[in-house]
């Protein structure tokens, strides 16, 4: 009896892994084969939104005048064109200062899960509260960790140049959580 017991339950096992989803894979047949099969498990091809909050320590170094650490905060928005390639505008804010960062530019990334390795490169209005807005670039490096499909924390750094009579630099060293939708 507990021979046949073990029997019908190792069916019943192998029954049931046989009975799971297609895996990703080739499809060979007539136009329209291809249903449930193929593609990239997490990889799409693009056409998301996405939203990308920062948190961190933005050191500003003008011209004469010692680099003072504040905080900053601000939020991106972006649109995936490719899974690897995004455009994206933003707002950032260093609180004592009083500094304002809009900002327009693209977002390359490689995904090596369970990282994310990515590229920006923005055209950004340097916005103090008192005095003129000036004109910067803004290239920046970081890594994320890919929590699931729609969510990622990471760390990222960026330099601003800022094109000004007085020399303006910026950096920013920031912890970041990425929402895909």
């Amino acid at each position: 009896m507990l021979r046949w017991t073990w029997m019908i339950l190792v069916l019943g096992l192998t029954a049931g892994a046989g009975a799971k989803e297609p895996e990703p894979g080739r499809t060979d047949g007539p136009e329209g084969s291809e249903y449930g099969k193929g593609g990239y498990g997490r990889h799409g091809a693009g056409g998301g939104f996405y939203l990308d909050g920062y948190f961190g320590s933005a050191s500003v170094d003008w011209e004469g005048l010692k680099a003072q650490s504040d905080l900053i905060a601000g939020l991106n928005a972006g649109y995936l064109v490719e899974d690897w390639l995004a455009f994206q505008v933003g707002y950032g804010y260093i609180t004592d200062q009083k500094i304002g960062l809009y900002s327009l530019g693209m977002r390359s990334s490689y995904d090596a899960e369970p990282f994310n390795y990515y590229f920006t490169l923005g055209a950004e209005l340097f916005s103090p509260d008192q005095g003129d807005s000036q004109f910067g670039l803004v290239p920046g490096v970081g890594a994320e960790m890919v929590l699931n499909d729609h969510l990622r924390v990471g760390l990222g750094y960026q330099h601003d140049f800022i094109f000004a009579d007085q020399e303006v630099g910026i950096d920013r060293f920031t912890a970041k959580v990425h929402f895909g939708f």
